[in-house]
């Protein structure tokens, strides 16, 4: 089914190999996890294997990759997903109708299937994907997890002997990963020529559903073997809770009755939280439930329809976003979208720089962010060429070096390898000792609760819970939410 030997990756623009010397095989059938930390070429490998690179995506190949019979290299895209199906890490980056059940019929329309057939498979694929409630929605106004469950349907709707599932629970709340979990398992156990590839920071969520696991460092194979062999290392690196003491000082932000919708969907209902100086709060709930809603009503990208946001006391409700950017960082749920500049290093500065900070300003801040996310090594590298953990790193680097009262994080922990989310919690809470706010949208609980000191559970637009973290497991029992007690997933 694969046939991968002599795999070198280089991106143009690039001076180093993304990928060295790769050697991989997998029969028909098979489910193989990847793993390795963020940026070590796993994506790259998945976009290889899908045929992208280099068809669609500029890179210097050398080697040979043969897939379901067909020579990568010499096949179109075309002609290779008729055979290989991808799910990529960002879903909105494969997108290409504006309605939901538009996007999951587009890829068998291309195949000329009868009208009949393209129903059938959109209907199933929905199903599957556990999206058939979002048939008829905008792409546009789907959740980061909403989107992701989309971009399964649409492969499966295709058909594919072999599936690549690029970090598939990425944006997903404990529930719908879940469901996603359970359902490659099934996979597995009804359609035995299915072969699957499954791109994933925590291996051990699909371990009844791979028969192997492979390791990438920097760019190069380094494990192929049982998956309990990583599963307790990796789980044993989790931080335990820190010495620091949340301050008591005053409120950095207020929300008061909030009320936030999309024309006649309401999303948000009277919210209201606060979050103090020196203190880092989380925000959980299901995919949809409103939580990026809320967070870019706070930064003014949205205009509420009642309620009132203050920071530091100010009513800034109707303050212009350039203003508030100078008091408040909102890291996107999507890297890319907040991407400006040809190179890392542009990147970060560009901020201090439109503030009219000189170089000798803002050089330090900088150069200490950029080493300190383990940037240093790609300055003069186009960010869109990083992998989606490093591009959100470069996110939090840009925001941060504007030293802003308040940070709104919205999923910061997506893409990150367990080393790299740990040393995010700690560096968050060296920030937050500093008397930086934070709020934190997340939906790993065993993350979560180790980062933030309180923990806000939203559900259908309303928070429900806003309890201390030590507190929050039992609080969310008593709802029922046993998917988001750390340990259950």
């Amino acid at each position: 089914m694969i046939d991968i030997s002599g795999l070198n990756v280089r991106y143009y623009g690039s001076s180093e190999l993304t990928l060295r010397d790769v050697a991989l095989q997998v029969g028909p059938g098979e489910s193989v996890l990847v793993t390795g930390p963020s940026g070590c070429g796993k994506s790259t490998l998945a976009l290889c294997v899908a045929g992208f690179i280099p068809h669609a995506i500029g890179a210097e190949v050398t080697g040979s990759i043969r897939v379901c019979g067909l020579e990568q290299r010499e096949s179109s895209v075309y002609r290779i997903a008729q055979h290989v199906g991808l799910v990529q890490q960002d879903p909105e980056g494969q997108f290409c109708t504006m309605r939901v059940e538009d996007e999951v019929a587009f890829g068998p329309e291309n195949l000329l299937c009868p009208p009949s057939v393209v129903t059938s498979r959109v209907n199933r694929a929905l199903s599957m994907a556990g999206a058939s409630h979002l048939r008829d929605r905008k792409l546009t106004e789907l959740s980061g997890g909403e989107k992701q469950k989309v971009a399964f349907a649409a492969a499966l709707a295709m058909q594919p002997e072999l599936l690549i599932l690029d970090e598939p629970t990425a944006h997903l709340d404990p529930g719908a990963t879940r469901e996603i979990i359970e359902l490659v398992a099934r996979m597995r156990q009804t359609d035995a020529d299915l072969t699957l590839l499954i791109l994933e920071h925590k291996p051990w969520r699909f371990r009844d559903a791979a028969h192997r696991m492979i390791r990438i460092s920097q760019g190069a194979l380094s494990y192929d073997g049982p998956i309990a062999d990583f599963e307790t290392e990796m789980l044993h690196r989790l931080p335990g809770k820190r010495g620091r003491q949340p301050g008591s000082a005053g409120r950095v932000l207020e929300v008061k009755g909030l009320w936030q919708g999309y024309g006649d969907r309401t999303v948000l209902r009277d919210v209201d939280l606060e979050v103090r100086r020196g203190e880092i709060v989380g925000l959980m709930g299901d995919n949809g439930s409103g939580k990026t809603t809320l967070l870019h009503a706070v930064m003014g990208l949205l205009k509420p329809s009642a309620g009132r946001i203050l920071h530091e006391g100010v009513d800034i409700t109707g303050m212009p976003v350039s203003d508030r950017a100078r008091r408040i960082g909102l890291i996107f749920q999507n890297p890319n979208h907040q991407l400006f500049t040809d190179r890392v290093w542009e990147e970060v500065v560009i901020g201090p720089r439109s503030r009219g900070e000189t170089e000798d300003e803002y050089r330090p801040r900088a150069k200490a962010l950029i080493d300190r996310f383990e940037l240093s090594d790609y300055c003069r590298t186009h960010p869109f060429l990083l992998s989606f953990g490093q591009k959100r790193r470069l996110n939090l680097a840009s925001v941060m070096v504007s030293n802003p009262s308040v940070l709104l994080l919205d999923e910061p922990f997506a893409g990150q390898d367990i080393a790299r989310a740990c040393d995010l919690i700690h560096m968050l809470d060296e920030v937050a000792a500093g008397g930086v706010g934070i709020l934190i949208v997340g939906h790993d609980p065993d993350l979560m609760i180790r980062c933030c000191d309180r923990i806000l559970f939203m559900r259908e637009g309303e928070i429900l819970i806003d309890a201390a973290a030590q507190n929050v497991a039992a609080e969310l029992e008593r709802m029922g939410e046993d998917d988001y007690i750390p340990g259950r997933l």
